[in-house]
């Protein structure tokens, strides 16, 4: 299981690639990892990417739906199907589609935000301003997350 953790910057070069930060690269290799699976997210404007096992995952629990109910379908529309399977190069590049690109208006710029299973892609400001607006959100509602007994290990951990 693949775990991103921290932010980081890169740019979207003249040739529209972008190079997958090093500690996710090492990541997915320690995973076994060739294959990322890239999406436009449906709750921000970002381009969501998973390790093709995680994707998988995913997809089993679509699969768990009824056939052809409405949940199903939509969610087979709104995240199978706008799902593209991406490798990247020796050097970690990739060339993201340009329809995802274009959709949430990438610049130059951009923002990796690690969020354990998956990372997204932002445009550099947006991604600073989420990461802000979300940890203000934590010291204003005072959140917490539950704590574990002593004797468990939290998921992914053997």
């Amino acid at each position: 299981m693949t775990q991103f953790v921290g932010t980081h910057f890169g740019k979207v070069d003249r040739k529209g690639r972008i190079s997958v930060p090093a500690s996710f690269r090492q990541e997915l290799e320690a995973a076994g990892v060739t294959q990322i699976a890239f999406r436009v997210s449906h709750q921000y404007p970002c381009i969501e990417a998973r390790s093709r096992a995680e994707f998988e995952r995913m997809v089993e629990a679509i699969r768990m739906l009824d056939s052809y109910s409405e949940e199903r379908e939509a969610w087979e529309a709104g995240f199978i199907s706008v799902t593209e399977i991406l490798r990247y190069d020796g050097e970690g590049r990739l060339v993201l589609p340009a329809q995802m690109v274009e959709s949430i208006g990438l610049p130059e710029g951009i923002a990796f935000l690690g969020k354990s299973d998956r990372f997204e892609i932002w445009e550099e400001a947006a991604g600073r301003a989420h990461v802000a607006e979300a940890m203000a959100q934590v010291r204003e509602k005072k959140l917490r997350l539950p704590s574990l007994p002593l004797n468990t290990t939290p998921r992914g951990m053997p």
